[in-house]
């Protein structure tokens, strides 16, 4: 907010100094001022969650997800490190561990046991993106929300998700 604010008064001055040149220089303004807003109105974050962040704000709780394609599951994160996934008729028992600040999900039931690791950001109140951690989703794209694989929500809440910014 604080980062639209400041914008906000350099277009002010900006405004002032191209006013009198042109009326291309007034749409410049209005453009960059309407990416200011959709900067801002995607969640804009520094960093990934921190394991003791997953852990604090994930654990325990039951999760309601989409994929990017738009498929939707749902899950079950234990504080015992154990999850239950469901994905239509498809419910499997997971495993998971942490590679640092990664969280990785193994399936007993999966046809390829090859552990799914996950990069966690925080997009709102209610609202988690998880980026494959062999992703290259560029750093700026994923500190505004953009080339997630899979959403999720905390489901004793009401979801903060933006469903117009779907990857």
């Amino acid at each position: 907010m604080v980062f639209v604010l400041s914008a906000l008064i350099n277009m002010r001055h900006l405004l002032a100094v191209t006013h009198k040149k042109s009326n291309l220089g007034l749409l410049l303004i209005a453009g960059l001022l309407l990416n200011i807003v959709n900067f801002a109105h995607a969640q804009f974050t520094l960093a990934p969650l921190s394991q003791s962040e997953i852990r604090l704000q994930l654990f325990g709780k039951s999760l309601i997800g989409e994929y990017a394609n738009g498929a939707t599951w749902s899950e079950n994160l234990s504080a015992d490190l154990t999850s239950f996934y469901v994905e239509g008729e498809k419910q499997m028992v997971g495993e998971m561990h942490f590679n640092g600040s990664i969280l990785c999900f193994t399936y007993r039931q999966s046809e390829n046991p090859t552990p799914n690791c996950f990069e966690i950001w925080k997009r709102g109140v209610n609202c988690f993106d998880f980026y494959e951690s062999d992703q290259t989703i560029p750093l700026m794209d994923r500190r505004v929300g953009r080339g997630w694989v899979a959403r999720a929500w905390r489901s004793d809440q009401t979801s903060s998700c933006q469903s117009d910014l779907l990857s």
